[in-house]
């Protein structure tokens, strides 16, 4: 069938290598291996610089002197413009395209592709990957017409012909929230590419010695950005807490972020620059060739809602993986069985890292465990063959 993947968000590139970018280009790809044609609107457009209609509103210097609930009501304005101004280009490309299903990785406050749908008699297949309203006041701040966008949510999932979600807390946090059938709810966590996890060993070679690594080492490791929320803080305090123990141990931190100079000084504070290593940015091509000189990886917090593209990526390389005891994770991984799920504070990191640096062998059956279940069931293949079958 003819299928048109609409990407609404005026920031998100298809070309960008970005989670969501990564995403919106893998699922592409899996619906065209299985026959399917692929019409494309990505509005945050699909070359690298390319902004597409991106909206234009600026902050200034003054943007301090105006309360946030003012500022994001007018963003939130901007939003709505946008949103007329898609759907008319949208309905414009499925009269000419005539596609039998659109396809929507949807985002804040835009119904664009629902009310297409509805127009034109088309299936409406909607992707939610976040509690939007609720995620944009907490990282933005809250609006005066919030509202409008908790309604763009309900219409969206009421209309659809299926939702698609990534953990079983976000189908419960919908189900909810809109009254929706959870039959309409097609739970569908994140995956990867296996043909993409190809380290180089001229790389590795270099890392390591770069970095001082050698074969007696046990490395703990972090692949992404480092924000907040992600926890690396903990790491540092933990392995703080037990290297003293193993002088084998090493950590390599992997990416950037907000806080990566708040923790390059905590571990000159610790005395353990030549036992942490921050990597800082690395290229999306050479990701692999760090991570496969990982022997523990680790993800010490996650939201309650998102499904980690992380744990797949440290899955399908084979690594042992420390994990937040949260409910997407619990849909794909069993604590003991495929890792070490745990609770996010210094002290049940620091017990759990101690285990892995203690139990070897354990570790080794853990990551062998769980690789076989990702290479088996969260492909990026996978995820598309699941999706064309229950929306049908």
């Amino acid at each position: 069938m003819k299928i048109l993947y609409f990407s609404p968000h005026p920031h998100i590139n298809l070309a960008a290598p970005s989670g969501p970018g990564t995403h919106i280009r893998e699922v592409i790809a899996g619906f065209e291996s299985q026959g399917h044609t692929v019409v494309r609107f990505i509005e945050g457009g699909e070359t690298l610089g390319e902004t597409g209609h991106a909206i234009a509103f600026k902050k200034r210097a003054w943007k301090k002197l105006i309360p946030s609930i003012v500022w994001e009501t007018l963003r939130d304005l901007q939003m709505m413009r946008l949103d007329k101004s898609v759907e008319a280009r949208l309905s414009a490309l499925v009269a000419r395209e005539k596609p039998d299903m659109i396809y929507e990785r949807s985002c804040y406050g835009m119904g664009a592709g629902m009310r297409t749908a509805r127009r034109f008699g088309i299936r409406y297949i909607v992707e939610m990957n976040a509690p939007y309203p609720e995620e944009k006041a907490a990282m933005q701040g809250k609006s005066l017409i919030q509202f409008r966008g908790t309604q763009h949510e309900k219409e969206q999932v009421l209309n659809a012909f299926k939702t698609v979600v990534v953990s079983s807390a976000m189908k419960k946090y919908l189900v909810e929230k809109t009254g929706v059938d959870p039959e309409k709810i097609l739970v569908v966590a994140n995956a990867v590419n296996p043909r993409h996890l190809q380290p180089d060993q001229a790389q590795q070679q270099e890392i390591s010695a770069r970095y001082q690594l050698n074969s007696g080492h046990v490395v703990f490791g972090f692949v992404g950005s480092i924000f907040p929320y992600h926890g690396v803080d903990l790491m540092i305090e933990s392995f703080a807490a037990i290297e003293h123990e193993y002088n084998e141990a090493r950590m390599l931190i992997v990416g950037s972020g907000e806080v990566l100079p708040d923790l390059q000084r905590r571990v000159l504070e610790l005395g353990l620059e030549k036992k942490i290593h921050f990597t800082g940015n690395v290229p999306h091509q050479k990701v692999y060739s760090y991570l496969s000189l990982m022997d523990i990886t680790i993800m010490a917090r996650s939201n309650w809602y998102g499904s980690p593209v992380k744990i797949f990526e440290y899955g399908a390389m084979c690594k042992a993986i420390i994990a937040p005891n949260v409910v997407p994770v619990q849909d794909v991984m069993q604590h003991r069985e495929h890792g070490l799920l745990i609770e996010a504070s210094t002290e049940a990191l620091t017990q759990n890292m101690r285990y892995m640096l203690q139990q070897p062998e354990e570790r080794t059956r853990m990551a062998e465990s769980f690789h076989k279940k990702v290479m088996e069931e969260h492909t990026w293949e996978m995820v598309a063959k699941h999706i064309i079958r229950s929306c049908e």
